[in-house]
């Protein structure tokens, strides 16, 4: 049953994506033109692949773009960045970052300015606004600090496989990734820390009913239980205030959590997202890698490409189910902080922004900057920065 809605939520979100694109196929050469994109599922507690969809139309096209159409992830990565710099630097989801022009140097490398979806900068902010908005300069600042080499650690940790490029901008999605590798990847932050490799088939038995193989469910931890649920309740913020909020909107309303991904010039569109027991990733794309923009030329994001079609297949997926919760480690505890300062909020505060602390973690605003010129330099060659700027 999960197959089927899977293929009726690519069949029909694929359909009005070509409208909205005017790229609508009306015969067989037109077919190859239009927007395709995939869909994988995977139960969080055992890495059973539940549902997975390569493509449109199988008759017509037998790639699947689900495992063998690795493409940029744009933020949809960002959150293995984010919990590198918890795990490797210290820093809480309270800890104030500067949004800002910024400028990373790369000795026997042109200067990498990363630039924010929007072309605009906001100031001070959390790293839990900061991964909510999708600020890319921020993101920036992180993987400077940590190191390319950590993130992509994390992220193999957690189940992506594919060559991961040591440079900065790594930490905006410019590596290539499969479907497959999202979903599976973020089934670890669903689980706080648990790590299941993904398998298709439980048993085989014969027609006595006898069991001649059957996979045994086994997972190892590879995170922080402490650092994912922090990770995942930034995520939740996604789609609470955030990127991906169209989710609320379109009536999703169970416990749930994830990451919207849109790649330069609008080419690849991501959304990946879980709730406690189902994970699932949707792209969407042209497979010549055309930008993907509506009728009146407006780049089509994630959010409006990729999380309408996660959103009808979950709603359906996770119908009569009762509303669980992320498992909430004992040593965490939330805490109300004033979204630009990092502090409890004062009289002054225009908004207001929960955040998920450990219990030797303390909202206390401290802000973490750069030289004041906003020049970051970085010695040695070993950090090329490849160009595309992603969101």
């Amino acid at each position: 049953q999960l197959q089927t809605w899977a293929e009726e939520a690519i069949e029909e979100g694929l359909e009005s994506l070509a409208a909205m694109t005017g790229d609508a196929p009306e015969n067989a050469v037109a077919e190859a033109q239009h927007p395709q994109g995939a869909l994988v599922a995977v139960e969080a507690q055992s890495g059973a692949v539940k549902a997975l969809v390569g493509g449109r139309r199988y008759a017509e096209t037998a790639y699947n773009r689900a495992i063998q159409n690795n493409r940029q992830a744009g933020s949809g990565f960002k959150p293995f960045t984010y919990y590198t710099a918890l795990e490797t630097l210290g820093f809480s989801p309270a800890t104030v970052m500067v949004d800002r022009p910024l400028t990373i140097t790369v000795r026997g490398s042109a200067d990498w300015q990363p630039r924010n979806f929007s072309r605009t900068f906001h100031g001070p902010m959390v790293l839990k606004k900061a991964l909510m908005d999708s600020v890319n300069t921020i993101a920036a600042q992180l993987i400077e600090r940590s190191g390319p080499e950590a993130v992509i650690a994390t992220a193999q940790r957690c189940g992506i496989q594919s060559p991961l490029q040591p440079v900065y901008s790594l930490a905006l999605g410019t590596s290539n990734v499969s479907p497959l590798e999202m979903a599976s990847a973020f089934t670890t932050f669903a689980t706080g820390g648990i790590r299941h490799e993904p398998f298709w088939i439980a048993r085989v038995e014969d027609t006595q009913g006898r069991i001649l193989e059957e996979h045994l469910v086994s997972g190892h931890r590879v995170l922080e239980p402490d650092l994912s649920y922090q990770i995942v309740d930034m995520m939740r913020g996604v789609l609470d205030r955030g990127s991906g909020a169209v989710v609320r909107r379109l009536g999703f309303s169970l416990p749930a959590a994830g990451k919207t991904g849109t790649t330069n010039s609008y080419k690849d569109a991501w959304f990946t997202g879980f709730t406690p027991t189902l994970c699932t990733s949707v792209w969407v794309g042209f497979d010549k890698e055309r930008p993907l923009r509506d009728k009146n030329g407006v780049g089509i994001t994630g959010g409006r490409g990729a999380a309408p079609i996660w959103t009808r297949f979950m709603k359906q997926a996770m119908e009569g189910e009762p509303a669980r919760e992320f498992a909430i480690p004992e040593d965490i505890h939330m805490e109300i902080v004033d979204p630009q300062t990092g502090r409890p909020p004062d009289d002054l505060s225009r908004d207001r922004i929960e955040v998920a602390l450990t219990e030797d973690q303390a909202a206390s605003g401290t802000i973490i900057e750069g030289r004041p010129e906003g020049l970051f330099v970085i010695p040695g060659p070993e950090h090329p920065i490849q160009r595309p700027q992603t969101t």
